[in-house]
């Protein structure tokens, strides 16, 4: 018996919020869409909500243990790619809601990766996550900040890539190519998905993995284009407290981790 077939796949990373989870589900009218809910284990009480929100919507359910964003995604890929057929797969969040999305748009972007305009609440625009593709210069610099643990300069980063978004979108009416997208919610063609994936490295957990993306989908020849006819919304305004010790130490690991794969000569496998 072949796969059934859906024009999108949507999967949806969760972990103790089950709240999210049901309005994720009252918002979505994606005709011709089917949804696989991936547990980031918390505990039993809440894997058994969200198994039964799963079904509730004639969503998939699986759990995989709490390795973070990256190893929840591709676990919730790989489900897919073994028991569907699909045009299209969407990476979102639970805390979403699709205010703006015409699916026919999609044609026009068959053979790259599509970040919409997705809008906190506040109305602040997170995409794209980075727009330009980092220099060596930049990514030894940041690496060093953080190797040397210089927590309260690493705002000068951050001033950094605030400064290149608003050069962006002073340009985007003429360029929509991108770096990385922001992870809450993006697009990726089937015939450009079984290019990448795996998508994520799961060494990283929940910081920077958008920028191992970009240098993923730059290696492999794909673009990224900002697409702002489709608009989200996303419930979470991503602020954080970079002086936090415990954040500041997992944003660490993961930009080392990230640095180390991409830039090292040990390392080294970007596209030369």
């Amino acid at each position: 018996m072949g796969k059934k077939n859906y024009e999108i796949i949507f999967i949806v990373l969760v972990y103790r919020n089950t709240k999210d989870l049901r309005e994720f589900f009252k918002a979505n009218n994606v005709f011709d869409s089917k949804t696989i809910v991936v547990n980031s284990f918390y505990d039993d009480e809440t894997e058994a909500v969200f198994k039964q929100i799963a079904l509730e919507n004639n969503a998939d359910f699986i759990s995989v243990p709490n390795n973070g964003y990256g190893s929840g995604n591709n676990r919730g890929i790989e489900f897919a790619l073994e028991h569907y057929s699909f045009d299209y797969i969407i990476v979102s969040n639970a805390d979403i809601c699709i205010e703006k999305f015409d699916v026919s748009i999609l044609g026009i972007y068959q053979d790259c990766v599509i970040a919409p305009k997705i809008l906190t609440l506040n109305g602040k625009n997170q995409n794209p996550s980075s727009p330009f593709s980092p220099s060596r210069f930049r990514e030894r610099l940041v690496s060093w900040l953080y190797r040397n643990n210089h927590r309260h300069m690493i705002y000068v980063y951050y001033i950094w890539s605030r400064l290149s978004k608003i050069i962006f979108y002073l340009l985007s009416r003429f360029r929509n190519k991108i770096f990385s997208p922001h992870g809450a919610f993006f697009i990726i063609p089937y015939t450009v998905l079984k290019e990448i994936v795996p998508i994520y490295n799961e060494r990283m957990f929940l910081f920077f993995e958008e920028h191992h993306f970009g240098q993923l989908a730059m290696k492999h020849g794909i673009k990224i284009v900002y697409v702002p006819k489709i608009v989200i919304r996303h419930k979470e305004d991503g602020s954080i407290s970079f002086l936090s010790e415990s954040v500041f130490s997992l944003m660490r690991q993961s930009y080392l981790e990230y640095y180390d794969y991409w830039f090292s000569s040990k390392h080294n496998v970007r596209k030369s």
